[in-house]
């Protein structure tokens, strides 16, 4: 399969965040290069893509509270289950930590689940490892803000 992801040091735009002291300024914008690259492939459906950024043994749990391994999390798209209308990452906090980085953000959510309409604003956890030059996604928790 030839890579679709992007270079190390691919331009990111910072919207908020802090890098540990001793940390690189370009591991965290290859972080958010890698979170801006899956949140697009998330919301076009490119399956093939959502697939390269995860690790073999990815852990998801979704808006819903369902734990997902890597196949599950792909499965939803590829049997046409889920598909969204809006998938969006902001005021996203990163944390990178040697070969790990925490990314914390604002996530917007809306699309078609099981024939279900559904629309929400939630917060995303991502956990990244490097893996050689480029970052993968290990972990992501989705969760539903309670409306005030």
């Amino acid at each position: 399969m030839t890579s679709v992801l992007p270079a190390p040091n691919a331009s990111a735009t910072s919207t908020s965040g802090s890098t540990p002291s001793g940390a690189s300024g370009s591991a965290e914008a290859d972080v958010r290069a890698m979170l801006r690259l899956w949140t697009t492939a998330e919301y076009r459906g490119l399956v093939d893509v959502v697939e390269e950024l995860l690790t073999d043994d990815f852990l998801g749990v979704d808006r819903a509270g369902e734990v997902l391994d890597r196949q599950d999390w792909l499965a939803r798209r590829r049997d046409g289950r889920l598909f969204h209308t809006t998938f969006t990452l902001n005021a996203v906090d990163v944390r990178v930590h040697d070969d790990a980085a925490i990314a914390v953000g604002d996530h917007e959510c809306a699309g078609h689940d099981q024939g279900e309409t559904f629309g929400r604003h939630c917060r995303i956890t991502a956990v990244g490892v490097r893996d050689g030059k480029l970052w993968k996604l290990a972990s992501v928790h989705i969760s539903e803000v309670p409306d005030h």
